[in-house]
């Protein structure tokens, strides 16, 4: 008996030791590709803003590896390139073995290697690669579906517009990601944010129409009017906002309509927009809303009363039966 404990013993004394000596060698290991990938960064820097900056860079030398990490380089230096300095990026890494490379790890085995080539896939700036980060917005791995919806919207890709405001409405992709990709690919979105404002999903149609109040135009005044009596409320809620964000005269008569909502919420949105419409029509209703209405939307008249008449609001405030909503943005007014 003893013997077998200290055999025991001894077995462990050894896979211990074993253990020990592993995890010294891969610390150390760890720490020399450490090393080598910030000496390659300090000689890649040089390059990367010459890049950028629009000199000729001669990369007939480097490595797909070098070129990947020259990817990155730029990313970190400027997450905000656009125009000429996207397409002179996108013309360097074109065709490259380094490009190749990343788009056929994105179906690697390991999630952290398909995170990484779609997020390199952004900073090099090749349209080519959308069609496959988009098939990545499906990856069971979230960090894969973050890195190709931010990618996407680098690189500006129209055509994602569809498949990332159903990834930002089912949660798969974090919101602010999504939300923000989708601003990232900007006016080349809109016929894809267009057809999913005519979604059969509500949620799909309420997340549409709040991206078209920030990148929509002129010209999505009457689908975000015809919203503003969708059925759903959140829909409504939504496109109120929208039209207050686009600033659309047209649809003013729509928002004082909203007043009469049987949901406090959407009231809230059209009294905000009325506000940054400035409908002086709308005026009476508001203060009685300032008047009748819950906290938050009562609240919300009041202020859309001081931006649209600030006259209208001191004398509707002077009154013995102003409520506390008009009794505050009148003393916010004299401030």
């Amino acid at each position: 008996m003893l013997e077998a404990l200290g055999i025991a013993g001894l077995v462990l004394g050894v896979l211990s030791t074993v253990f020990l000596v592993a995890l010294v060698v891969r610390r150390f290991a760890l720490r020399r590709e450490e090393l080598r990938r910030e000496a390659l960064d300090r000689r890649l820097r040089p390059l990367a803003l010459a890049l950028v900056d629009g000199n000729e860079v001669d990369g007939e030398e480097l490595s797909a590896e070098e070129r990947a990490l020259l990817a990155e380089t730029i990313g970190r230096l400027s997450r905000s390139l656009a125009g000429e300095a996207r397409v002179r990026i996108g013309a360097f890494f074109s065709g490259t073995e380094a490009f190749a490379a990343e788009v056929r790890a994105l179906r690697d085995r390991r999630a952290w290697r398909r995170a990484t080539a779609a997020y390199r896939l952004g900073d090099m700036a090749c349209s080519d690669a959308a069609p496959a980060l988009m098939r990545r917005l499906a990856d069971r791995d979230a960090d894969v579906r973050a890195a190709a919806a931010r990618s996407l919207g680098r690189l500006g890709a129209g055509d994602a517009a569809g498949p990332l405001v159903e990834a930002l409405v089912q949660g798969t992709v974090p919101r602010a990601i999504a939300f923000r990709a989708v601003l990232d690919v900007g006016p080349a979105a809109l016929p894809g944010v267009r057809r999913a404002a005519r979604d059969e999903d509500p949620t799909i149609r309420a997340a549409a129409i709040e991206l078209l109040g920030w990148i929509g135009d002129a010209a999505d005044d009457q689908l975000l009017i015809g919203a503003v009596d969708d059925p759903s409320s959140e829909v409504r809620a939504r496109a109120a906002g929208a039209l207050g964000r686009l600033a659309s005269a047209d649809g003013a008569d729509a928002l004082a309509g909203a007043l009469d909502d049987r949901i406090y919420y959407v009231r809230l949105h059209a009294a905000r927009a009325l506000g940054t419409v400035g409908q002086q029509s709308a005026v009476p209703r508001l203060l009685q809303q300032a008047c009748e209405d819950r906290f938050e939307a009562a609240r919300a008249a009041a202020d859309a009363v001081a931006q649209i008449d600030p006259a209208a609001l001191l004398a509707a405030a002077a009154q013995p039966d102003a409520g506390p909503h008009l009794h505050e943005a009148a003393d916010l007014l004299r401030v």
